[in-house]
């Protein structure tokens, strides 16, 4: 296969990759994964910097369900003329038929038109999917979020607007605001104030949790529940210890700061 890349408008194509990316709520990262390329290739395909070769981009317009005319913003093909319309085959089988025949052959497309699945120009409903990592990474330990260890589930109706992905909360420490089992919305990258309820790894373990920094820096992953005080987490900037966010857990009201704290 020819391995130069193709010529086409790479601002329209990087446009279609970024939308159809922000749509199936995928990262470059995933992307990269998909085609086996680094990060930096893809960036560059949603930059218009570079166009992928012909395997690559047959393979993009598989992963999202489009054409790869669609893929690149190509002008729609003329609708065809009637005459170029293949005859119905119904017509020659209904005049083979006698009487009796002709009649069963009406009652059962009568039959069949009342079905929903069998109705022309019915598209099955597309399902939003959201990523929901398998390992519990909440008021407990778990593994970091990065992995690839994860689901994709429906996204529930009424799940916060711009969630990234999703995890399953385990333990006591944050009720009663998020009980244990329930499942948490997380969006990448958001700004978090002081308290606000954030999913960070600590030491190989991935905790939820509200924040704060002390006078002194020290960094306070703090329990939302009082008799859970035993869970909370403090960094010292000398400590040697790193601790990364996650995203922001996409609640439906602020939490006050702990009672205790």
């Amino acid at each position: 296969m020819d391995n130069t890349s193709i010529t086409y408008d790479r601002n329209l194509f990087a446009d279609n990759l970024t939308r159809l990316m922000k749509e199936n709520r995928e990262r470059q990262i995933d992307i990269a994964r998909l085609l086996g390329v680094s990060k930096s290739t893809v960036s560059a395909y949603c930059s218009g910097a570079q166009m992928p070769r012909m395997d690559k981009l047959e393979q993009l317009a598989h992963h999202f369900g489009v054409t790869r005319g669609e893929l690149l913003g190509e002008a729609p093909e003329s609708p065809r003329i009637e005459e170029d319309k293949p005859a119905s085959p119904i017509v020659p089988l209904y005049e083979a038929l006698n009487e009796r025949g002709q009649s069963e052959l009406i009652r059962y497309g009568r039959y069949l038109v009342q079905q929903p699945e069998y109705k022309a120009g019915r598209e099955p409903e597309k399902i939003v999917t959201i990523k929901h990592y398998l390992v519990p990474a909440a008021a407990g330990y778990a593994s970091p979020i990065e992995g690839e260890d994860y689901e994709n589930i429906p996204l529930d109706p009424s799940a916060p607007v711009g969630a990234d992905f999703c995890i399953t909360v385990r333990g006591d420490s944050m009720e009663p605001f998020i009980p244990d089992g329930s499942l948490v919305y997380v969006r990448r990258g958001a700004a978090l104030q002081e308290f606000e309820v954030g999913v960070f790894f600590v030491d190989g373990d991935v905790y939820c949790k509200q924040w704060c920094v002390d006078y002194g820096g020290t960094l306070h992953l703090l329990s939302a529940n009082p008799v859970r005080q035993d869970a909370n987490i403090s960094i010292s900037r000398d400590s040697g210890r790193s601790c990364i966010c996650f995203g922001k857990v996409l609640l439906d009201h602020r939490l006050p700061p702990p009672s205790y704290y």
